[in-house]
């Protein structure tokens, strides 16, 4: 057969996303980089006529009938070819399960780039029945979505002419199931006393299995039953990928009730859109994801030290069985990939290697009290791991020789977990040790979606530029870093010498302070961590003078409720520019604030290190920011082991010796409720090269005097201009 020369064929230019999500592909060849959405006609329909329809939006949009080809000189090119008929398949299929079937397999072919479309049309048809799907690389994300070819397809079928694309930045997902035309186009509010009454049904019900309170009404208050910003984004990526259901942050807030949240929710009709094949590959080998690696490259900078080792301890107040516990933290091992994976940083290609489960043998990674022997939990915490040759994480047993009470050390590298993936691994670890108690292996729903795939994914995809525009355009005309002014007596390291020595103390309100500040945040439309946030900032612009403040935090960075139950590191740092109008009331500055916080999470999958690139900054330049400020909610540190009869083993979280840090000040909001009372601390650490005792004093108490304030019967009310700090 005759190739069609690359330099007569038509050619385009090949954009940089394109050649990164091609070059990916090639260094996975066997990882299928593409998603897939489908649409069932329940109507009768045409196959012919909708064949036609499909040859005049491939035709209309180049891009999808292209082959990737280098020329004499090594150039990558993107040639068009002329024959549509490549990308459309006609597929017959007996039932739903065998129509599933042919769609996944679709989607698992490997694409040849050389000779192969980055398009499948699909037309199933099932009996009566015809299915519309599309297969589309990655390589086609910012070209065209799956919804935006289906729109178009319809325009053609009814002869309307082929409209452009649109939308190009919106995120992608793994797979999607059938659903009917009309469920997919538009969204709809929950109007009607049918579907309201419905949504409330859903929504009450994600909350009582989010909370654990089954007897819960739908006119109870999400926050006092324990609820939290972290639950909140488990529930509206719940609503959205189960139910179809879309609800905004904010809301969670001014309407926190399953009723009210219902009148806010809109209905998109659509289940599913998040799900992932189950006939996924593993990934053995994957690059690092977006926030890991500048994570990574941090680590490097810091010369491999232990300043993203993670001391997490806790203290049991009961007994606890250390074989069934060893044997319960295999079985999470086993099941999450991220902790059972090696991580290098070679030159030219920073990587992650899966350890198959019957390979853990080799690494040592447990020790029982009785092999713990001159271990303490401070020289675990200071422990230099070596990435590339061990698990990036040790658990060790401790035992007081006095009170035979036991402790539990459990380092864990930054590269290999976040906060959320905790949460996961601590709810886990108390059905497998229950399920060991009994003698049994532990049963999982499903399988956890594995860190690897997602990395090779995201990998793909890329930076999301609308997302980046939106940082850039926040944080361009901020002022960078905090000044504070110099206090008689200043404690500082000698000008010129930097390093990452910290030193920590912490606020503990008392129980009517802290209740009264919860009774704040809901009269202002915030959460705890809103007010919390707002009474540092407000603080520091009092002591500093400060006109903006940047201030960075933490964001769970899972936008895909796919990955929810995954353990990995999927945290981003973001920062927000608040600003000071000495007019503007107390109120008003939290309400503010709070929102602004809480939009800006929708913008959250774009690492830092990212976004000061397009700022003009280099590594040299440090951090945006000099602040931090994070929430800890419900600790899952402090809970209980399951065993059985009912009984428990009842662990509390043990705080870590804080003496590094990266940030200049770093604000841990400490939320928790224990023995059914709300429990608040804020830990306070600060680099000793940076600030003086003598300044840390001056904030620690502007931030009382501004708790105080708030909590008074006219917090609210008064102006920024006339707080005293």
């Amino acid at each position: 057969m005759m190739e069609r020369n690359p330099d007569t064929a038509t050619q385009l230019s090949v954009s940089d996303f394109e050649e990164h999500a091609w070059l990916l592909q090639q260094q996975y060849p066997e990882q299928a980089l593409k998603h897939f959405s489908a649409w069932r006609f329940t109507d009768e329909v045409n196959p012919a006529r909708l064949e036609a329809a499909l040859e005049a939006v491939i035709t209309h949009i180049p891009e999808l009938n292209v082959r990737y080809r280098f020329n004499d000189e090594g150039e990558l090119l993107k040639v068009r070819e002329d024959d549509w008929r490549a990308c459309v398949a006609m597929l017959q299929a007996d039932d739903d399960s065998q129509a599933q079937e042919l769609l996944l397999a679709h989607q698992a072919q490997p694409w040849d780039a050389e000779n192969q479309p980055p398009l499948a049309a699909l037309i199933v048809q099932i009996k009566s029945d015809v299915i519309l799907a599309f297969v589309l690389h990655q390589v086609l994300d910012q070209t065209c979505r799956e919804d935006d070819l289906y729109r178009m397809t319809l325009d053609a079928y009814a002869g309307r002419s082929v409209g452009a694309a649109h939308l190009p930045w919106l995120q992608r997902h793994g797979t999607s199931g059938t659903g009917t035309p009309d469920t997919v186009a538009v969204a709809r509010s929950a109007d009607t006393g049918h579907d309201r009454a419905e949504v409330v049904t859903v929504i009450l019900d994600e909350f009582r299995s989010a909370l654990g309170e089954p007897t819960m009404a739908q006119d109870d208050d999400f926050f006092d039953f324990g609820g939290h910003s972290l639950l909140a984004t488990r529930i509206i990526g719940k609503l959205l990928s189960t139910h179809g259901i879309e609800v905004q942050f904010n809301d969670f807030f001014s309407a926190p009730t399953a009723a009210a949240l219902a009148s806010r929710a809109q209905v998109l009709g659509t289940a599913g859109a998040c799900a992932l094949s189950e006939q996924a590959q593993e990934v053995q080998k994957a690059p690092f994801a977006l926030a890991q690696a500048s994570l990574g490259r941090a680590y490097v900078a810091f010369e491999f030290g232990t300043i993203f080792n993670l001391p997490f301890a806790m203290d049991f107040l009961d007994e606890v069985d250390e074989r069934l516990f060893e044997q319960a933290f295999t079985d999470l091992i086993e099941r999450h990939a991220s902790l059972r994976t090696t991580f290098h940083f070679e030159a030219g290609e920073a990587y992650q290697q899966r350890i198959a489960p019957g390979q853990l043998g080799r690494f040592k990674w447990f020790w029982s009290s009785d092999e713990s022997e001159g271990a303490s939990l401070a020289s675990e915490a200071s422990y230099q791991f070596d990435l590339s040759r061990e698990l990036p994480m040790r658990v060790r047993f401790l035992r007081d020789p006095q009170s035979q009470r036991q402790t539990l050390s459990l380092l864990v590298h930054h590269m290999a977990i976040d906060e959320w993936s905790l949460n996961v691994m601590m709810e886990e670890l108390g059905k497998a040790y229950l399920a060991r108690a009994v003698g049994k292996a532990p049963v999982w729903e499903a399988p956890a979606p594995s860190f690897h795939e997602y990395s090779v994914h995201e990998q793909a995809r890329g930076i999301n530029q609308q997302h980046l525009a939106y940082w850039t355009d926040m944080l361009r005309p901020a002022t960078p870093g905090l000044t504070l002014p110099v206090v008689d007596g200043d404690s500082r390291v000698a000008v010129g010498e930097v390093s990452t020595r910290a030193e920590w103390f912490e606020i503990k309100p008392d129980q009517t302070l802290i209740d009264h500040l919860y009774s704040f945040a809901r009269q202002n439309n915030s959460s705890l961590f809103g007010v919390v946030y707002s009474a540092i900032a407000l603080a520091l612009h009092k002591v500093g003078g400060l006109q903006d403040l940047v201030i960075g935090t933490s964001a769970s960075g899972r936008t895909d409720p796919a990955y929810y139950e995954t353990v990995g590191y999927f945290t981003t740092m973001v920062a927000h520019r608040v600003q000071f109008d000495s007019r503007q009331t107390v109120g008003a500055l939290i309400e503010n604030t709070s929102r602004l916080i809480n939009e800006s999470m929708a913008y959250a999958d774009v690492p830092m290190e990212h976004i000061q690139q397009a700022l003009g900054m280099t590594p040299a330049d440090g951090l945006l920011f000099d602040v931090y400020v994070q929430i800890h909610a419900n600790n899952a540190l402090n809970g209980a082991l399951p065993i059985p009869d009912a009984g428990s083993i009842r662990y509390r979280h043990i705080d870590p010796d804080k003496n590094q840090s990266m940030f200049g000040i770093q604000f841990e909001i400490m939320e928790n409720m224990l023995d059914g009372q709300r429990s608040l601390r804020l830990v306070v650490t600060y680099r000793s090269d940076r600030y003086s005792a003598e300044q840390m004093a001056r904030v620690s108490a502007a931030i009382e005097q501004v708790f105080a304030l708030f909590v008074s019967p006219e917090g609210a009310a008064v102006k920024v201009e006339h707080v005293r700090a």
